[in-house]
């Protein structure tokens, strides 16, 4: 016959669970329960930490990214300050103004030629005061004059203003103003070129002569959003690849863009995607997405790129990709995921010893139990805790003393009993014959008593058993000093942004009178001044304040002479032309050179300070509101200590010298003679109240050396008056002996008389 096999019926219930549960010991139960708190606070602190940590990281990749779009931004505007800088510095050359005023036409399109190669322009044309083009750089020979008035950028500069941006401009003017730019553009029926567009006028005697205007082609233009690429991911690589691109769209499709196969070429003529599209292009705002370009995915960011009438054309995208990113997260996944495994199997291992530990009590105590059923008393439980489970062992152990020494005892009784009962049998043997059935009757009587009495001493130890019922200033202020406005323009609004206050002055007295009005902490000159030379102006602000920094600006030409001021007591110099970026890192070097010179003359200072301080001759010491010492120089340390070694600091003056002077002194400062008793000197006290401060000076002048001399000169100065006196007084005796020979006192005598007695009273009085 098979056993049959009990199944599990289906819980339906708590009751159910905990029915099941009751089949498992309790080691098994604790354990159990134990290791499913410990799995499920794992899967949850891992579920929440992963989610949490691929949050985060993606967060920052689209802080970072939207901060490499804005550095991506900034290159572009800098790249229109830089052609609109160029243009400024060509319109400055006197011999384009002179060739464009006499018409010199191959000599106009000689020097456009050699500034495009220079400067790298797609293309550089001169026009005439009515925007008539007069000679283009790449153009040998005009067919007809243009009239280009009615571009926005050139129409600024008409009215005598610059003007930089970017525009749509047709094909069919590209390849007027270069003939090799058609090849750049792309293929379709409306062609059109997207340029960064700069136009500068040309000025004579405050009158507009003529107008250069310049641009850069982005159609095509790899190297500039190449340079953009290597600025912000500096050449990253993952799996062969450029770990991120930028691009530059004109409309919906990529004209330029640092994104390349993996032959090399780069991928242009790419489409934008639906969210840039939608976001960027149409609505003019700034987007970050997820985008796919050459079968890889991408974390891109783009903003709008507006043209001179403030109309969205195209738009600027930074992108990264996105696997090395999600590589990122990955590995947190599975960092978290390991260490909530280890937490789990350590819970589980420090969960088992611990149901272990607490276990073993209980099973000897199931052991002992065992054996005391079977009738063994003699095994105890070892008690080794302190705790509940000990306590239990201990009451165990006591309930199974108690059970020995009751069976103990009731063996005694039934011993006792026998002898009783064999004693009463032998009487009623004797008397068999007579009460046989009394004798009967009275030993049942007996022995039920008996067994009454020895069923209650059973009875009491069991009543006695114990278990029966029972988790922490003011900006700094900068003249700048140059004739061109728009280096002031330039200067004053990036240093503004920075938060430093800035005067802007055209002329060099303008720049003088502005350092006799008010201070200034840095002062940007430019050398290039007239009836001025370099070293003459730095002469002249230094004297007027000599502690101000002194950063000039120099062209090309000027670079020996600013070499030659700097080494006069100029800070340093920056060649013309020069980016934002330059002044304010000049700036910020050179503050921040005049801190660090200043910290270090204090602590030269302070440390000259105490130097002196603790070489002066006077003991000088600084008393807190106990009038106790809280600081003191080398010679208090001689006065007060017997030997000079002894610690002084945080004794009262009462406890060094046996006499303190606060104590009775008006603590109002001033001076007095002090006997320092304990050590024996006499020295002259001075003290007086820091202000702000609970604390007062004492200087104590050792004058214990004068005042012995002085007691030495009172004594020989008393001995010489004594002896005078003596003199005087024998001169009168004698002059009074004569005056009583004689009889009478003359005139004279008493003349002289007076005297004496007069000289001798002054000598008294000074003794």
């Amino acid at each position: 016959m098979e056993p049959q096999i009990r199944r599990r019926k289906p819980w339906k219930g708590w009751s159910d669970f905990t029915g099941w549960a009751q089949d498992f010991s309790l080691k098994a139960k604790v354990l159990g329960g134990f290791l499913g708190v410990a799995i499920l606070v794992g899967l949850a602190t891992s579920f929440v930490g992963t989610r949490l940590a691929k949050e985060t990281i993606l967060d920052r990749a689209r802080i970072r990214l939207s901060s490499d779009l804005t550095t991506a931004s900034f290159l572009f505007k800098t790249i229109q300050e830089n052609l609109e800088l160029k243009l400024r510095m060509a319109t400055n050359s006197e011999k384009i103004r002179e060739a464009i005023q006499q018409k010199q036409i191959d000599n106009i399109r000689n020097r456009l030629a050699v500034l495009s190669l220079e400067n790298d322009l797609d293309f550089l044309t001169a026009t005439d005061d009515q925007g008539r083009v007069i000679a283009r750089a790449f153009v040998p020979a005009l067919d007809r004059r243009d009239d280009v008035s009615s571009d926005s950028i050139v129409q600024k500069a008409m009215k005598g203003k610059s003007s930089a941006g970017v525009r749509l401009i047709s094909a069919e003017r590209l390849k007027a103003e270069n003939p090799m730019l058609e090849k750049r553009l792309s293929e379709g029926a409306n062609q059109s070129g997207m340029v960064i567009e700069a136009a500068y006028p040309i000025m004579a005697e405050d009158h507009l002569v003529g107008i250069l205007y310049a641009g850069i082609v982005l159609n095509g233009n790899n190297l500039i959003v190449e340079k953009m690429s290597e600025r912000i991911f500096r050449g990253e690589k993952y799996k062969d690849r450029d770990v991120g691109y930028v691009a530059i769209y004109q409309g919906k499709i990529s004209i330029s863009t640092s994104l390349k196969s993996k032959t090399g070429l780069a991928l242009t003529g790419l489409a934008a995607g639906e969210k840039i599209a939608e976001t960027v292009l149409q609505k003019g705002q700034t987007e970050i997405t997820w985008s796919n370009q050459d079968s890889i995915e991408y974390l891109s960011a783009a903003e709008p790129i507006y043209d001179h009438d403030k109309k969205v054309i195209g738009a600027l995208e930074v992108a990264t990709q996105e696997e090395p990113i999600m590589q990122v997260v990955d590995r947190l996944v599975a960092a978290f995921l390991i260490i909530g495994l280890l937490g789990v199997i350590l819970m589980g291992a420090i969960s088992y010893f611990l149901v272990k530990w607490i276990n073993r009590p209980l099973e000897q105590m199931l052991n002992a139990a065992r054996r005391a059923a079977e009738g063994d008393l003699s095994h105890e439980v070892p008690v080794i805790a302190r705790d509940e489970v000990g306590e239990l062992a201990a009451t165990f152990n006591l309930m199974i003393r108690n059970l020995a020494e009751s069976r103990n005892k009731l063996e005694e009784w039934g011993k006792q009993l026998a002898s009783k009962v064999a004693a009463q049998t032998g009487e009623l043997n004797q008397a068999r014959e007579q009460v046989a059935r009394v004798s009967k009757l009275a030993s049942l009587e007996k022995m039920a008593d008996g067994m009454a009495h020895i069923m209650a001493h059973i009875s009491d130890p069991m009543l006695r058993y114990p278990g029966a019922d029972e988790e922490g200033s003011a900006s700094s202020k900068i003249v700048v000093l140059d004739s061109d406005e728009e280096v002031l323009d330039v200067c004053q609004r990036i240093l503004e942004s920075e938060g430093f206050e800035v005067t802007i002055t055209r002329t060099v007295e303008e720049a003088l009178s502005e350092l006799e009005k008010d201070f200034f902490d840095v002062i940007v000159a430019d050398i290039d001044m007239p009836d001025i030379t370099a070293q003459e102006l730095l002469k002249e602000i230094k004297y007027r304040q000599p502690e101000i920094l002194v950063i000039l600006t120099a062209p090309f030409k000027l670079t020996e002479a600013a070499v030659e001021t700097v080494k006069l007591g100029a800070y340093d110099y920056i060649p013309k032309p020069f980016g934002p970026h330059q002044i304010l890192l000049m700036v910020y070097t050179a503050l921040q050179s005049r801190d660090m010179v200043a910290r270090t003359r204090k602590q030269h200072a302070e440390q000259r300070a105490e130097t002196i301080f603790q070489r002066l001759p006077v003991a000088i010491a600084l008393a807190d509101a106990a009038h106790r010492v809280v600081y003191h120089n080398r010679a208090f340390i001689e006065l007060a200590a017997q030997d000079g070694t002894e610690s002084v600091q945080g004794k009262t003056f009462g406890e060094l010298f046996g006499v303190d002077p606060l104590e009775t002194e008006e603590e109002t400062g001033g001076s007095k003679w002090l006997k320092l008793e304990k050590v024996g000197r006499t020295a002259k006290l001075y003290n007086f109240k820091l202000p702000e401060e609970d604390l007062r000076v004492l200087m104590l002048l050792d004058i214990t050396e004068t005042v012995i001399k002085d007691q030495q000169a009172d004594v020989l100065k008393a001995e010489t008056i004594n002896k005078a006196q003596q003199v005087i007084h024998q001169q009168m005796r004698v002059a009074q002996e004569i005056a009583g020979l004689l009889g009478e006192t003359t005139a004279e005598t008493k003349a002289a008389l007076f005297e004496l007695i007069k000289l001798a009273g002054q000598l008294g009085a000074q003794r």
